[in-house]
């Protein structure tokens, strides 16, 4: 087998070949093994929220209304990409990811060796600590010529370099 060119590039021009060429693999895990516990938490988000797919009818808490406000302007297809940005910060502060430590961060800037270069990128949304990043949202913006996988990826690698 040929040896595989690894170079250091944006995450929209990550291909399978880029995952074959740092050895990565997508495996699939079932929701024990991923998390690995035979029990997830109960849900903390609102019964409204959780039972319904439209707004419905009537008064409704802050976060409910923000929840229904928010995807019904990521359904529009002409919105930015900025309201799915916001949308995902919202639902992680409503999951309560933010506390006194981690914060919910939108569009920042990091910098990681990546195949002997120092690459920049800029994250949709993070979370964070005082040291770290903890978690990394990027929106999906697969290509013709990516894999779902190889564009996750790509961005979620330098995480673990981080």
């Amino acid at each position: 087998m040929a040896s595989l060119l690894r170079s250091a590039k944006s995450g929209s021009d990550w291909s399978d070949n880029e995952l074959l060429a740092f050895n990565i693999r997508v495996v699939d895990a079932s929701i024990t093994a991923f998390f690995n516990t035979p029990e997830l938490p109960p849900p903390t988000v609102s019964a409204t929220i959780l039972n319904n797919m439209d707004k419905p009818d009537g008064p409704l808490m802050k976060d409910d209304h923000l929840f229904f406000q928010y995807m019904r302007l990521v359904e529009n297809p002409r919105s930015p990409e900025s309201r799915v940005d916001d949308f995902a910060a919202f639902i992680l502060r409503i999951l309560n990811y933010d506390n006194e430590d981690r914060v919910i961060c939108q569009r920042t800037e990091i910098s990681f060796p990546m195949a002997g270069q120092r690459v920049d990128a800029k994250t949709d949304v993070c979370l964070m600590d005082e040291l770290e990043l903890l978690l990394l949202v990027q929106e999906d913006k697969v290509s013709c010529q990516m894999s779902p996988s190889a564009g996750l990826t790509e961005l979620l690698s330098a995480n673990f370099v981080k």
